[in-house]
């Protein structure tokens, strides 16, 4: 038979493999989580990747909406910003960017003031203007990109 004091240091040591274990997963956690924004955005966090984090998340609503027959999720010319927005990646040619920019601009003042049965087309158009950018400056984001075209 196993003496009381066997039996109370196999449980002192159980409770401290628990309390070990717990601390552990808390730690494994927040590694996990400090890497998946790192994953989301790993050039940074400048104004202008964070403005595309709110781009994003209006077309992917918008994706939805229209292929559901719903109005655009709303938008109030927010991202004119862009064009003076601080960016992560400074080498980027400015005529160049500038350029996408207003495509990007035109394409999306164009969805949101026509009727609802040109918008499948002109959000497509808008989403072709990020991957066309995407394509020549920061490829990372092109799967999730392609994602937002609604089938016509």
């Amino acid at each position: 038979m196993i003496s009381m004091k066997k039996h109370i240091l196999l449980l002192a040591l159980f409770i401290s493999s628990i309390a070990l274990h717990s601390c552990n997963q808390k730690e494994n956690e927040a590694k996990e989580e400090a890497c998946a924004t790192t994953q989301v955005n790993p050039n940074g966090e400048s104004e202008l990747a964070l403005m595309m984090r709110d781009m994003t998340k209006l077309s992917e609503a918008n994706a939805i909406a229209l292929r559901e027959g719903k109005e655009l999720a709303p938008y109030k010319g927010e991202f004119s910003a862009m064009l003076k927005a601080e960016r992560t990646m400074h080498d980027i040619d400015e005529d160049f960017y500038q350029g996408m920019a207003k495509s990007y601009l035109n394409n999306i003042d164009k969805l949101y003031a026509a009727p609802a049965s040109e918008r499948i087309t002109l959000h497509n158009n808008m989403i072709e203007s990020c991957q066309a950018c995407h394509n020549q400056i920061c490829p990372g984001p092109l799967k999730r990109i392609d994602k937002m075209m609604v089938k016509l």
